[in-house]
């Protein structure tokens, strides 16, 4: 059994594609959240994961987007006042935003054996240092399961914390961008395949995304955040 197991996809189609270009070969695909938002490609993400069945949870992202479509006043923002959640609400239908808006806040699965609980977050952008923090969140989030590991994303930071024998939690990373302290532009994702835990990224052609996102007609701030995510590195 291979599992592909995203996070963070902020509307990066290009990235995407990237993946499932190296990763086709897995039999089901899981993402934390944040599938919108920050990106040009809103609609082809949701396409894609509709397309492939992808088991999902809501994003913080997702919810704004999604509430967003709903706001009488996303056609009267002028060019100079857009966010990305105002452009990624304009680009979506209805069916779109109910779709965001009917993700569940956590999903539980079995992998070979092992019981996962899927969730966006922990609390902000604070990790899970301790097995009580651990066991305390897990009992909240997933009542009446027994959580053998932990899927979070929303930090954009890949990783895995061993806490104990059935405390660990591991965050695949932005298939997007990443944090402003880590200049890395590749593709960040997570196998699971027969049980093993595989950390990897992929390379793809930050320069389609950022020669489109820079097309868009957002507020001046929205692009310049844009120039770092996605330009040349110098």
């Amino acid at each position: 059994m291979k599992a592909l197991i995203l996070s963070d996809i902020h509307s990066n189609f290009i990235a995407l594609e990237a993946i499932w270009a190296r990763e086709r070969g897995a039999d089901a695909v899981y993402c934390a959240g944040d599938l919108v938002d920050y990106g040009a490609y809103p609609r082809e993400v949701l396409d894609w994961i509709r397309a492939h069945n992808v088991v999902c949870v809501q994003g913080n992202h997702d919810r704004q987007v999604a509430e967003t479509f709903h706001e009488s006043a996303l056609w009267h923002i002028t060019d100079s006042a857009l966010q990305w959640r105002h452009h990624n609400a304009r680009r979506l239908t209805a069916e779109d935003a109910n779709f965001l808006l009917s993700l569940p806040e956590a999903v539980t699965f079995d992998l070979d054996g092992i019981r996962y609980g899927m969730t966006h977050l922990y609390r902000n952008y604070e990790l899970i240092l301790s097995r009580h923090a651990y066991r305390s969140f897990c009992q909240t989030r997933f009542p009446n399961h027994e959580i053998d590991r932990l899927i979070l994303g929303h930090t954009h930071r890949q990783g895995i914390m061993t806490l104990g024998e059935r405390e660990v939690w591991l965050n695949p990373g932005s298939a997007s961008y990443r944090r402003m302290d880590d200049p890395d532009q590749e593709a960040h994702y997570i196998v699971i395949e027969d049980g093993i835990i595989s950390l990897r990224s992929v390379p793809y052609d930050c320069s389609v995304v950022y020669h489109e996102v820079m097309q868009q007609r957002l507020a001046v701030d929205e692009l310049r955040v844009m120039q770092w995510f996605f330009g040349p590195r110098d």
